[in-house]
């Protein structure tokens, strides 16, 4: 007896379905995902470098965060929150966040090529407002 046998197909898997479905997978979550920038970050301001790391307790909870830079002409841009204010505006906006917080803080963020007044200025409007926990960021060489 003798029997026939088929000529022998091998199976194949068809992939581009599956890779189809991975990249439109990877699609949506691009598309779905926000990538938000923190206003207090502005990356065109230049810190001036200190020599060491320094070990300093973690800032209190939101504080506010003010941007100088160094303009045309000489003269500095206040920036709070993306939002340029004059010293008197900021010297208001410092007396109201005293007054829904008594430990606000100030984060002074000047550029490296700003003037020294300007950001003494900065920490005088603190002090009208009466806000005593100023800082300065800077950038640290390692």
């Amino acid at each position: 007896m003798t029997f026939d046998k088929e000529p022998y197909e091998p199976v194949a898997v068809d992939m581009t379905p599956m890779v189809d479905a991975i990249f439109a997978i990877i699609l949506f979550l691009l598309v779905a995902t926000s990538f938000v920038e923190s206003m207090e970050s502005d990356t065109s301001i230049q810190l001036p470098s200190a020599g060491k790391t320094l070990k300093a307790k973690a800032p209190p909870a939101r504080p506010i965060v003010v941007n100088v830079r160094n303009m045309p002409g000489g003269r500095a841009d206040y920036r709070v929150n993306n939002a340029s204010f004059s010293l008197a505006q900021m010297t208001n906006e410092f007396s109201r966040a005293k007054v829904g917080n008594k430990d606000q803080a100030v984060v002074i963020r000047g550029d490296k090529h700003v003037r020294w007044d300007d950001v003494a200025k900065v920490m005088q409007a603190c002090a009208q407002a009466g806000i005593t926990k100023v800082s300065a960021a800077f950038e640290t060489q390692e």
